[in-house]
């Protein structure tokens, strides 16, 4: 995989039922509402079993998970000197890199965090360094107080679960997947642990794909 690879996939809305309604600002294009229904109700049951594995992982597992996973962020991405790398505050035992964020700046390269500024809307982003003032945003997550936006050229996300075609089983809300729709110049990477690889997701019309998903194994 290199940074010229940039493509994209699509397959489903996000996982709520209630999101797939257009009245309700989901994803449109669902056009099987029981087949909706019963992958949300699996994903729903699927995402709490992979969240309780890696909330009972020991603290010193994520870290050293982390910091493989770091290396092979690395080996993947190469040189990021003029590039703006989005990740993420860590939140429900999700692994933790900022520690790799921060070296960005030396680099050459641009760290960014994302913000909720709309129900059912795209992310948007904005520029983070550890002296970066923050504030309490949407579910209490610490995000940046002020500074222009920016749109990323590389979007890590983290994931609770992932299948070998790259797709991302996240968290349900869907922000991501609008993100990327709205967004296409962005490239995808997701970011989990090794376990957390199932054997499909069971990716509906709108889901959108990872470029690569590293995890403290490597890339794939």
């Amino acid at each position: 995989m290199t940074m010229e690879d940039d493509r994209r996939t699509y397959a489903s809305p996000p996982c709520f039922l209630h999101e797939l309604s257009a009245e309700e600002g989901g994803l449109p294009g669902a056009t099987d509402p029981v087949q909706a229904r019963d992958v949300a109700r699996w994903r729903k049951a699927e995402r709490a079993r992979l969240l309780a594995d890696r909330a009972a992982l020991p603290v010193a597992t994520r870290k050293t998970a982390a910091e493989a996973v770091a290396r092979g962020l690395d080996l993947l991405l190469g040189d990021l000197c003029g590039k703006t790398v989005s990740a993420w505050w860590p939140i429900q035992s999700e692994l933790d890199l900022r520690f790799w964020l921060a070296t960005l700046a030396a680099r050459g390269a641009t760290a960014a965090l994302p913000l909720v500024v709309e129900k059912a809307a795209p992310l948007r982003f904005r520029a983070w360094s550890p002296a970066t003032r923050m504030e309490r945003g949407v579910w209490n997550i610490p995000v940046p107080a002020d500074g222009d936006w920016i749109t990323p050229d590389i979007a890590l996300a983290p994931v609770v679960g992932f299948d070998a075609e790259r797709f991302r089983l996240g968290y349900g809300g869907g922000y991501f997947d609008r993100t990327l729709a709205a967004n296409p110049s962005i490239r995808p990477v997701g970011i989990g642990l090794a376990s957390a690889r199932i054997a499909t997701i069971f990716p509906q019309p709108h889901d959108i794909a990872m470029t690569a998903i590293v995890t403290e194994e490597g890339s794939a």
